[in-house]
């Protein structure tokens, strides 16, 4: 079973949201995660970092359970691979910023979707916002005025 409590500041949880970790209850998750960011609706569960974490941390061995981790990886690495490609081509430095042992999953802080690995960082109000790409280019096409942040290393 998988369970995923994740606060920022104080919590007080009492939860029972547990599940088997089988193929169709990860599925459904996904599902559900895509279909929360096509209506602009916040996942609570990162399953991006989940899905991370379970490759990780756990053997599978059911083979339909891993090919759908598997498929989820793969599309994250492309994704961010074509991020940094395209942040590369407009002349933006990215630095690396790794990412903490039990750091919280970063949100967009305009449309609140789970924004992985590559992060765009703008000051507002004195304080730093982490952007997605789409809405950092509404923002600034160019880029202008943001600082791209990596958290893992995918080129050396």
């Amino acid at each position: 079973c998988v369970h995923w409590v994740q606060a920022v500041g104080w919590c007080n949880n009492i939860a029972w949201n547990v599940g088997p970790l089988t193929a169709r209850q990860y599925q459904l998750a996904i599902e559900r995660y895509e279909w929360n960011k096509l209506q602009s609706f916040k996942s609570i569960v990162p399953m991006v970092h989940l899905s991370w974490n379970l490759a990780r941390n756990i053997k599978v061995s059911d083979p339909k359970l891993f090919e759908l981790i598997k498929n989820c990886l793969l599309r994250t690495i492309r994704q961010c691979a074509l991020i940094l490609e395209f942040v590369k081509s407009k002349g933006v430095e990215v630095r690396f910023h790794g990412r903490g042992k039990n750091e919280a999953s970063h949100y967009c802080g305009q449309c609140e979707i789970e924004v992985f690995n590559v992060l765009f960082i703008r000051e507002q109000e004195k304080r730093h916002v982490v952007h997605c790409m789409d809405c950092a280019r509404k923002q600034a096409p160019g880029l202008e005025g943001f600082v791209c942040l990596e958290e893992y290393r995918m080129f050396v």
